[in-house]
């Protein structure tokens, strides 16, 4: 496979894991371009291109903008394949696809007809999802992350072909056990480490969290994430009088996140049923926190409650848990864990980025052949 492949994301791609692994899988087979909001790494594998556009203000008139710039950057440029990385990405790819013929992927992350974000907003989900069908039709594949969402789509946007399922996992690794979250808080080595890794907004069970370690005296709850619910997490941890063991730390580069998690003693894996979206969610932090080796606590939706039957390297409980029941749960995982550290393991060696890359490969060669 030797062609050009533009790999379009509406994110900062050095901490969107998904797009830098499809890049990683393409790159030693494919001029791979990545057209992205962030300034280029040092040590990147593949060409990086940065559409900039104002890092704050109304997110239609930044995908606007990012829509226009990309265009333009791109006039004089042919691509064989378009990776669009997520919904907002499909016009521009499509676009491209209308004017110079190139084949394009949707990698549709998520249900975007029924995002947990838009719930309370029915008019902008609802153009939305019109968008997403009306640009469908001029797609060659679409990918999803589970086989829950492959079904929905079928469903949902009336495809013929069924979506190719890349699971949302990272790439083999044995991380070593470290010292960076307890640094980065100031905790004592005999205190405990409940880790949330992820976008902060609501439907992630953060204020349960925060509820259920005001119950256990040696337990800190530590974020590496972003999003507007950061105060709110803030005012809630005040208000149990735990504020000192709530640490936001913001984001991380996906290259060192592992190694953050490495230095966890608990992942928390949880989501809310607020949507259908995050009904059928199975999120990539469930994978990171194995890849990690550390236990997890995690509610039983049923694509992460599949995983954890198959391989039980922590709890499922109900959303509706009370914090009693959460704090007796982590108790429980704490007292066990080099067995559930023992099943982490089992399931890093099955959940790994290498299982999933053939099938790109294929997908990815088939339309250069086309």
């Amino acid at each position: 496979m030797s062609c050009r492949v533009a790999v379009l994301a509406f994110a900062d791609a050095t901490r969107d894991g998904r797009t830098l692994n499809i890049c990683r899988t393409l790159a030693p087979y494919a001029h791979v371009v990545l057209w992205n909001l962030a300034l280029p790494p040092a040590d990147r594998e593949w060409v990086w291109r940065t559409v900039a556009i104002p890092s704050h203000g109304r997110v239609l008139w930044r995908w606007a903008l990012f829509v226009v710039r990309f265009l333009w950057q791109t006039r004089s440029e042919r691509y064989k394949v378009v990776w669009a990385a997520d919904v907002y990405c499909l016009l521009p790819a499509v676009i491209l696809r209308w004017c110079t013929g190139a084949r394009v992927v949707y990698d549709s992350r998520e249900l975007y007809s029924s995002l947990a974000s838009l719930a309370k907003r029915p008019i902008a989900q609802r153009l939305q999802s019109l968008y997403e069908r009306v640009l469908v039709r001029w797609v060659h594949r679409v990918v999803v992350s589970g086989e829950r969402d492959a079904d929905e789509l079928v469903r949902s946007l009336g495809l013929v072909i069924r979506p190719l399922v890349v699971m949302n996992v990272p790439f083999y690794a044995e991380p070593q056990r470290n010292n960076r979250l307890r640094q980065s808080c100031c905790t004592q080595s005999d205190e405990v480490i409940l880790l949330y890794q992820g976008v902060l907004t609501a439907g992630r069970g953060l204020f349960r969290a925060v509820e259920a370690i005001a119950l256990l005296p040696q337990m800190h709850l530590c974020i590496l994430g972003d999003g507007s619910f950061g105060s709110a997490i803030t005012e809630y941890a005040k208000r149990f009088g735990v504020a000192n063991r709530v640490h936001l730390l913001g984001s991380v580069p996906y290259n060192e996140l592992l190694q953050w998690t490495a230095s966890a003693d608990v992942g928390w894996c949880w989501i809310e049923p607020l949507s259908h979206s995050y009904q059928l969610a199975l999120p990539n932090k469930l994978f990171e926190y194995a890849m990690a080796r550390l236990p997890v606590i995690a509610s039983d939706l049923p694509a992460i409650a599949e995983v954890l039957e198959r391989f039980p390297f922590g709890e499922c409980m109900s959303t509706t848990a009370t914090a009693i029941e959460l704090a007796a749960t982590l108790e429980r995982i704490l007292a066990a864990a080099p067995q559930y550290r023992q099943w982490a393991d089992r399931a890093a060696r099955q959940y790994c980025y290498e299982r999933q890359q053939p099938a790109i490969r294929q997908l990815v060669e088939e339309l250069c052949r086309r």
